[in-house]
């Protein structure tokens, strides 16, 4: 029969469990897409309105910036003024951008390249040796007009395709963001930098991306610490992908997330045998024990509930704490490349027909098994992903996931 002391510890933890998962995270969770609590039925019409609103105040915003500046601010002029210099840069951040149509004659697009420029030139206040420019791959290049616009403000290049195009329309457009890659790219090495970062023209920068851009330059690309001593990186790798959708982010059938599940667990527990006996030493082992299971349930119960993707943003207390893993395949937004292995890229795209059963990221990744380096991912996402308007298929993505 159990003492009453052991009841009460009992009865203190059904109570949290109840308070947790019965009360609090239905609560507090009802409205995270990615959480198991997310019960609000949202038709995709009243989504994309919401979606909408939100893009068109960060357009705002962005057009505020951009006047507030103005095209011959100490901002831009800098801007053009480093890819006029011709020295090599450390980095090239390329922004690869198509005109993207709203549907409606009389409506302007969603503004996307416009929010991406306005981050990147804040961001870029603070920042020496790095190029930034936007590569215009739309046909004719005058008809992308945003572009046309931007380019009074920071460096546009543009491509007037000679490069035939596959007629079948199940190759075609795929062939075509290849093919403008590739030009972009090979525009980016002609600067001879260090590294190159392309990125999409729906990929807006996090405000802390230079921060653990540095970070990891020093401790995970070009440095690593061994024994406690930062030394030179030996590594090759292929590139390193700075953004993952989040719909694809939650717990799965990876090795690597299982262990995360259950290390979760064995925190979740330690700290409950902690909080229940303090650092004494408990005689009774088998309560030891079942506290300890009560709280590894716990936490691996509350990790599933609440869902990895707003779990990971705790990572971003410090750049110590992102975390750099095995990329998955799939999905370029924002890639970084080094300049040796972004050649040898481009050459071997050339080489590819991409379609829509073999896209360019999926191209890119056949690249990585073939050649037999290594594609990291960072984690938490350094981009916000806002292009619910897509270039490559009809009508808009799934609002739930922006």
């Amino acid at each position: 029969m159990l003492c009453p002391s052991t009841v009460r510890t009992y009865r203190r933890f059904y109570a949290i469990y109840a308070l947790t998962f019965l009360v609090l995270l239905p609560i507090l969770c009802n409205e995270l897409p990615y959480s198991k609590y997310y019960t609000r039925s949202v038709r995709r019409e009243e989504g994309a309105r919401r979606v909408e609103a939100e893009n068109q105040d960060r357009v705002a915003d962005a057009q505020f910036f951009l006047n507030q500046n103005g095209p011959h601010s100490r901002t831009f002029r800098l801007l053009r003024q480093r890819l006029e210099r011709k020295s090599k840069p450390e980095l090239v951040i390329t922004v690869v951008t198509i005109a993207r149509r709203s549907g409606v004659k009389s409506k302007p697009g969603p503004q996307y390249l416009t929010q991406v420029v306005a981050r990147f030139a804040e961001l870029l206040m603070r920042q020496e040796n790095v190029v930034f420019q936007v590569c215009n791959v739309d046909t004719p290049p005058e008809s992308h007009r945003e572009a046309m616009y931007l380019s009074k403000y920071v460096p546009v290049i543009s491509k007037n395709s000679s490069e035939p195009v596959p007629t079948n329309v199940h190759i075609q457009k795929f062939e075509k963001e290849k093919q403008d890659y590739v030009f972009c790219m090979e525009r980016s090495l002609e600067l001879n930098p260090s590294y190159v970062l392309m990125v999409q023209d729906d990929a807006v920068p996090r405000t802390e991306f230079f921060t653990v851009f540095r970070h990891l330059l020093k401790y995970n690309i070009e440095g690593k610490v061994i024994r406690g001593n930062l030394r030179s990186n030996p590594e090759k790798w292929a590139f390193w992908k700075l953004y993952y959708p989040e719909r694809w982010q939650g717990y799965g059938n990876e090795q690597r997330l299982f262990l995360e599940l259950i290390c979760s667990g064995l925190i979740g527990g330690t700290i409950f045998v902690v909080s229940t006996f303090g650092f004494t030493t408990e005689r009774d082992a088998k309560k030891r024990t079942t506290v300890f299971v009560l709280g590894f349930f716990y936490a691996v119960l509350l990790c599933l509930a609440v869902g990895r993707q707003y779990l990971i943003e705790l990572r971003r207390m410090s750049v110590h704490t992102y975390a750099i893993v095995d990329a998955p395949d799939c999905c370029i937004p924002a890639v970084l490349y080094n300049s040796d292995q972004a050649a040898a890229i481009v050459e071997y795209l050339k080489g590819q027909t991409c379609s829509s059963v073999l896209p360019i990221d999926l191209a890119l990744d056949k690249y990585v098994h073939s050649s037999g380096l290594k594609q990291y991912l960072v984690e938490p996402n350094l981009f916000h992903h806002i292009g619910i308007v897509s270039t490559l298929h009809a009508g808009i993505k799934n609002p739930v996931d922006f």
